[in-house]
């Protein structure tokens, strides 16, 4: 109840704040103060029945105000609260601060240390980092450096997960990485290459912690190419291919079963027009495993014990729309579905979000 009330007089402060205020998009000027405000109410629903990975149905949403200050045109200052819930639960799931400092050292990169700006902005493939990471794991903490333009992201980050005190019967948990991408630009007047290159390092251990548990670290990487066709530049759509190859590692030697090293490969073949993307694929992997992705590649079971299933051969497919898009307000829907050729069983998930994130300015402080 102490807590409930605190968050209410929270969100009350920032209610009263913005009254009579003007919105704006962007952040500038050097004074001004701000509120964000991010939100994504979500259902997602898994409908699985495989030994790997069970289905499931997650209802809810997540809350996330931010008052935001700028003491300089380089400096950026976030102080806000996440909020997360189940439908059903009639309680929040997830409280936590949330504070972060963000230096710009240039229009394209910058480093935040503190709250990250969000786990669905690494773009990572999803058997590396499960995409429902961005409804019930938005929120992390530690450090990023990102570099954004026309031709080149990169975003690497450490989340520390799990923090530990002397004596404590848990493990210490983060993960670092590194997302990368190039873009070329439009080669004769056609077509686009794309190259990404994804690492992940996952660690649980610590050495001031008395758990029962072997120290682990698994590390996965991905890279491949991407080439992309602009029909009649883009009147009709985009379309082209992907390959990806996937590598994960465990590199302690205390994988609890046993399997060090494992690797995979994803074709795919995508069409995509105005707001709607489809996408169709094949997935074979042998032994592969990362801790943050989704279960449903792996060859291990997130549920059961003593299965493991070496080879996996899955038809992958996906059907996705954006029905309102905005600049600040985002209403998805989306299908997946997995065919396994090895168990000859089909697996499916159906997604429906609402988004909102805007910026609001509150006030001019003077210096």
């Amino acid at each position: 109840m102490r807590n409930l009330t605190i968050i209410l007089l929270f969100l009350i402060i920032l209610i009263k704040s913005v009254n009579g205020q003007h919105t704006d998009d962007t952040l500038s000027g050097a004074g001004n103060l701000y509120l964000n405000i991010r939100n994504i109410n979500f259902i997602k629903n898994n409908e699985y029945s495989n030994p790997v990975t069970e289905g499931a149905t997650l209802i809810g949403y997540f809350l996330q105000p931010e008052i935001v200050y700028l003491p300089s045109h380089k400096l950026t200052l976030r102080l806000g609260i996440h909020l997360l819930s189940y439908s059903g639960t009639n309680k929040f799931s997830l409280i936590k601060p949330v504070f972060s400092t963000s230096y710009y050292f240039s229009e394209h990169s910058s480093v935040t240390i503190g709250s990250l700006s969000g786990s669905d902005k690494h773009n990572m493939f999803d058997p590396h980092y499960n995409r429902e990471r961005m409804y019930n794991a938005y929120s992390e903490d530690g450090l990023q450096f990102i570099t954004s333009n026309d031709h080149v992201f990169s975003d690497t980050w450490l989340n520390w997960e799990n923090f530990i005190f002397k004596g404590d019967s848990t493990r210490e948990i983060f993960t670092a990485g590194e997302s990368f991408r190039y873009s070329s630009s439009l080669i004769g007047d056609l077509f686009r290459v794309q190259i990404p290159v994804q690492l992940q390092f996952k660690h649980y251990g610590g050495q001031i912690s008395n758990y029962p548990e072997h120290i682990e670290t698994y590390f996965n990487i991905a890279t491949g190419a991407r080439i992309s066709i602009e029909i009649a530049d883009k009147k009709y759509g985009e379309a082209g291919g992907e390959y990806l190859m996937f590598i994960g590692k465990e590199l302690t030697g205390n994988s609890p079963t046993g399997i060090s090293y494992g690797n995979g490969e994803w074709y795919k073949l995508f069409y995509s027009y105005k707001m709607a993307r489809l996408e169709i694929g094949y997935w074979q992997a042998h032994d592969f495993f990362a801790p943050n992705g989704n279960y449903i590649y792996g060859y291990v079971s997130d549920y059961r014990k003593n299965v493991i299933l070496h080879d996996r051969r899955i038809l992958t497919g996906s059907a996705n729309l954006t029905l309102i898009p905005d600049r600040f307000v985002e209403l998805y829907l989306g299908f997946e579905g997995f065919y396994d050729l090895n168990l000859k069983r089909f697996d499916h998930s159906i997604t429906l979000h609402l988004s909102f994130d805007k910026l609001i300015k509150i006030a001019s402080v003077e210096k």
